[in-house]
């Protein structure tokens, strides 16, 4: 990961992928399992009369937030904190409703330590209390960002993942911009434009890219740590054009991850090697989920996506899809 002063210019497309890669095809397994869930599904329907869509059976579980839009979600102090539309929502593991917080501009990613929240607006970061009341508020970070999330180091530094220039800012506690850091080819990470995920582990920064459908540990100086995951149909990888979407990191240093398209939430060694899938697609409403797969006016790398993070011996998975969350045993 290189370093580079904030006066770089930002030069951004939404994603690194290929143009075919953004628009992915079901392989042949797929298809023929997506007919034989619209056959199953058109059977049921004409029996009861409702329509196929309507006769798909809706997982359980799931806890709605109430909100339109979803883009972020972090757990602390054992409450879930969800930011969407121009809200901050703070839920307990039960669903329950605890608080919200209204603001002017739309929150895009949050991140909770002790007393203090920091909340990414799309190109700038406020440094709050617990209520969203903001004590700093830094300046702009590039013309062209687009914040995804936060991570805040052992130092009390914040990350900021900016999916706009393919970087991730530094800025110390008192809201003063410090570095851009940038890693790959021409100083862009290769992801997305809003899906650029980040999370601090220990004395570690851990950064997925999913447009390399891989998974990079650095230490507080930008040095690599490790680097693992590929890009496969197989399990043991990620598929699609832009995976994983989310990590987070366990006591003992495994990695859980989130996938879009076909979603799952998997569990990976400290070595990055797969332990167990923890979340199939069926745990989810696949219904909308290949709704946005499948329709020609959503098929990019910016829709769909599933949060992840780690409630003690569970993982909370926030489904941007349907704007819910739910709670799945980390086994």
């Amino acid at each position: 990961m290189s370093k580079n002063n904030t006066n770089t210019p930002n030069t951004s497309s939404d994603c690194d992928c290929s143009p075919d890669c953004c628009q992915p095809k079901p392989s042949r397994r797929q298809f023929f399992g997506r007919g034989a869930q619209s056959i199953a599904a058109i059977g049921i329907a004409v029996q009861t009369g409702a329509t196929a869509s309507e006769a798909r059976s809706k997982p359980s579980g799931w806890f709605p937030t109430g909100l339109g839009q979803t883009r972020d979600m972090t757990v602390a102090d054992g409450l879930i904190y969800v930011a969407g539309d121009s809200t901050v929502a703070v839920f307990k593991p039960n669903g329950k409703l605890m608080r919200q917080m209204e603001f002017d501009y739309t929150p895009r990613c949050i991140a909770v330590e002790g007393s203090r929240m920091v909340i990414g607006f799309r190109d700038h970061l406020w440094l709050c209390d617990l209520d969203g009341k903001p004590h700093v508020k830094t300046q702009c970070l590039a013309k062209d960002a687009a914040l995804t999330s936060l991570a805040i180091g052992g130092d009390g530094s914040i990350y900021a993942a900016d999916g706009g220039s393919g970087a991730i800012w530094q800025i110390n506690s008192s809201g003063k911009i410090l570095e851009r850091l940038a890693g790959g080819k021409g100083g862009r990470f290769a992801v997305p434009k809003s899906f650029f995920p980040i999370t601090w582990a220990g004395d570690s920064l851990v950064v997925a890219q999913p447009g390399r459908h891989r998974v990079e540990q650095y230490d507080a100086d930008g040095e690599l740590k490790l680097r693992w995951g590929k890009r496969t149909r197989g399990i043991d990888g990620f598929t699609g054009c832009c995976n994983p979407v989310s990590v987070a990191v366990t006591k003992s240093g495994q990695f859980v991850t989130a996938e879009r398209g076909q979603p799952r939430i998997k569990l990976f060694d400290n070595d990055g090697k797969l332990r167990s899938v923890l979340a199939e697609p069926e745990a989810f409403d696949t219904t909308e989920h290949e709704h946005v797969d499948t329709d020609a006016d959503l098929v990019t790398c910016q829709n769909g996506g599933i949060e992840v993070a780690l409630l003690d011996e569970k993982v909370i998975a926030l489904d941007h899809t349907t704007a819910s969350f739910r709670l799945f045993d980390l086994v």
